[in-house]
């Protein structure tokens, strides 16, 4: 009975795909900007590996199937997550759904046909927890991604910002300094994204907007902040040199802060592994001879 039902699911599925795979082909309305380049971009790093499983998948008729399933909106909230984690020039929004789909699809039939199929068939709960692991790893990857490339920005923020107000301080004007920073700067994410600001004020933004556009990116509390003190003190005539100044030493001033309060947090923490693992070998290797020796004492 189980197998007969494994197959008319199985059978059902493919019958939905060749279906609908015919019936979007025949209407031919992807649009351009769906259609993404791998093979420009497959030598890259940054293409996760879900991307490159799934690539067949993720054209026209099939990235359709996919796209299906998911709103517009959620679409748009992981267009920003992807750029927040530094992927939004590599990986477009719709085809990281997609990718999500189809591997979610892939893991799925390959452990229904190990259920149905297999002389040894796995845990059912196997089964489908590595195909809700599958659904989620996308997301864990673009978090992780996006925490590191946030801390990153937070740790070098002093001291780019130590550059700008010498580069101000010294004559140059604020779009004068961030070109100078970005031309001898180590190369990371915040540099990166003050070479974006550049190219924004280039296009015609004006530099309040390209800011803002640059904190929105981000996602960053502290840059946000950052962003806010430069335009309203762009706006009422402030000095930037002595802002930028102020800024840094509160950064640096917050992240001591935030050092001793870890500090304070991993004297807590370190609890648990003493009282669960440290302190029984210890007890164990006092006390262990002195047992054996009465035991032993007591057996004569």
């Amino acid at each position: 009975m189980l197998v007969f039902v494994g197959a008319l699911l199985l059978g059902g599925a493919v019958f939905y795909i060749v279906f609908t795979t015919q019936i979007a082909a025949a209407s031919e309305q992807m649009e351009d900007r769906l259609n993404f380049d791998l093979d420009k971009a497959k030598n890259s790093a940054k293409i996760p590996v879900y991307i490159r499983l799934t690539r067949p998948m993720l054209k026209s008729a099939y990235l359709n199937i996919a796209l299906g399933f998911w709103k517009p909106e959620a679409v748009k909230d992981w267009k920003r997550k992807l750029v927040s984690a530094g992927l939004g020039r590599i990986i477009q929004p719709e085809v990281f759904v997609g990718a999500k789909f189809w591997l979610t699809m892939m893991i799925g039939a390959f452990m229904l046909m190990l259920l149905v199929f297999a002389e040894t068939p796995p845990p059912l709960w196997f089964a489908g927890g590595f195909t809700l692991f599958a659904f989620f790893y996308p997301n864990l990857h673009i978090k992780g991604l996006r925490d590191e490339r946030q801390q990153q920005i937070r740790v070098t923020m002093p001291y780019v910002v130590d550059l700008l107000s010498l580069s101000t301080e010294a004559g140059l004007d604020f779009m004068g300094s961030i070109q100078k920073v970005v031309q001898r700067a180590p190369q990371g994410p915040f540099v990166e994204e003050l070479e974006n600001v550049l190219k924004d004020i280039q296009l015609g933004k004006t530099r309040a907007e390209a800011l803002r556009d640059m904190a929105v990116r981000v996602d960053m509390g502290e840059l946000s902040s950052f962003v806010a003190v430069l335009v309203s003190s762009d706006q009422m005539g402030a000095s930037v040199g002595s802002v930028l100044r102020a800024q840094s030493d509160s950064m640096r001033t917050e992240r001591l802060v935030k050092a001793e309060k870890l500090g304070a947090q991993a004297s807590t923490k370190i609890l648990v592994p003493i009282a669960f693992f440290i302190l029984p070998s210890v007890l164990l290797m006092i006390f262990a001879p002195m047992l054996i020796g009465l035991i032993t004492g007591v057996g004569k």
